[in-house]
């Protein structure tokens, strides 16, 4: 009966380590997997956008629902096109000739990292580990931001 008592004490004990391990994994945003291009077109058409760059230039851009897009960066202004591929979030600024595809994963409730598609991180299964390797974060700006740097725009 004690060797009973101590292989249910050992596998309770694995499974209790193995599920503080997932939930851990979980909440840690740099083991998230990328956003899918559903979870990007709710979390982001028909919303105002604000964001800055590793450089701290701050910007702002409304993502309207039918595909066209405001972008504004301190007097800069431009008119642009978004639109998804299966996780990537793409941008065109035609008479800039400017714009990207990014992979974004979600850093908290109103948090979010942008990773410019074709880079080393961009392409990779999953986000990088590394702090500050993203080409921009961003939030919703109806809801107050929950990154940790809360620039004012």
């Amino acid at each position: 009966m004690s060797a009973n008592i101590v292989r249910w004490t050992s596998g309770l004990l694995a499974f209790c380590i193995a599920a503080a391990s997932s939930q851990s994994a979980a909440q840690d945003p740099q083991t998230s997997a990328w956003m899918t291009a559903d979870t990007i077109r709710s979390e982001f058409s028909g919303q105002p956008l604000a964001g800055i760059y590793p450089s701290g230039l701050t910007w702002t851009e409304d993502i309207y629902a039918d595909g066209t897009t405001d972008y504004r960066e301190g007097a800069i202004r431009r008119a642009g096109q978004w639109w998804l591929t299966e996780r990537e979030f793409c941008f065109r600024y035609p008479q800039s000739g400017m714009g990207g595809c990014f992979r974004i994963v979600k850093v908290s409730d109103n948090c979010y990292e942008l990773y410019q598609y074709g880079t080393v991180f961009g392409s990779a299964e999953a986000p990088p580990r590394e702090g500050g390797s993203w080409n921009g974060r961003m939030w919703r700006s109806r809801q107050p931001s929950t990154c940790a740097e809360q620039p004012s725009v």
